[in-house]
């Protein structure tokens, strides 16, 4: 196992490339919040990944990133909600033990991004996976995880969300990072359909780990 001070690289930093997409001409509107700094240590302690990658970039030197006004979250280190967190209360990063799956995103609605240390099949190890907020079944996005933040931070997120505009929670403004949006009916079910589901705040964290028993994923 690396220490900390063999994981943090001063030379060739990835939050520059991270900064430099989010800057960039025609770039999706962003928001990079600061890290807390015992949690960052922690968190890429668990990881064992150096800051030179995009996922060390995110949790040593971001809280995370709140895209189109935080509809969309990349997890890094906030105190309000950190990767770390919202993995341990999925059952994950407990050990320092490589962990199968590792949450890297969620969306207001309930959508979640994992990135595939086994779980999902060998053949796709470093993609990444959705689970839309309306299914129950995992999608791989085909991409890295490098390819996937500077997607969110770049590209057209229509593709993702353009279904859901008629939610009237879209419409709103986006609720806190450590919030979600819980929906009843179930948006995967036919009543959803039917008539518009009832929306509910609750706990971000709680929601990831209610989503994952409800799809029959459970970490750890």
């Amino acid at each position: 196992m690396r220490e900390l001070d063999h994981l943090i690289d001063t030379d060739d930093p990835g939050i520059r490339l991270v900064r430099d997409w989010a800057s960039a001409k025609g770039a999706n509107a962003s928001s990079i919040l600061p890290p807390d700094q015992a949690l960052r240590g922690q968190t890429l302690l668990r990881l064992q990944v150096t800051t030179r990658s995009i996922l060390g970039a995110l949790v040593h030197d971001t809280g995370g990133i709140l895209i189109q006004g935080g509809r969309l979250r990349l997890l890094g280190s906030s105190t309000a909600r950190s990767l770390l967190a919202c993995n341990e209360a999925a059952g994950g990063m407990r050990t320092g033990a490589p962990d199968d799956f590792v949450i890297v995103a969620d969306d207001i609605l309930g959508g979640l991004f994992a990135l595939n240390g086994g779980r999902f099949g060998s053949d796709s190890l470093g993609n990444v996976f959705y689970l839309a907020a309306d299914q129950l079944a995992w999608t791989n996005l085909d991409v890295g995880y490098s390819d996937f933040v500077a997607w969110c931070l770049t590209g057209d997120l229509g593709s993702l969300y353009e279904r859901f505009t008629a939610l009237e929670v879209f419409k709103l403004p986006p609720p806190p990072l450590g919030k979600v949006y819980s929906f009843y009916p179930f948006l995967w079910t036919r009543e959803a359909t039917e008539r518009p589901p009832d929306a509910r705040l609750i706990d971000a964290d709680e929601g990831v780990r209610l989503r994952l028993e409800m799809a029959g994923f459970e970490a750890g």
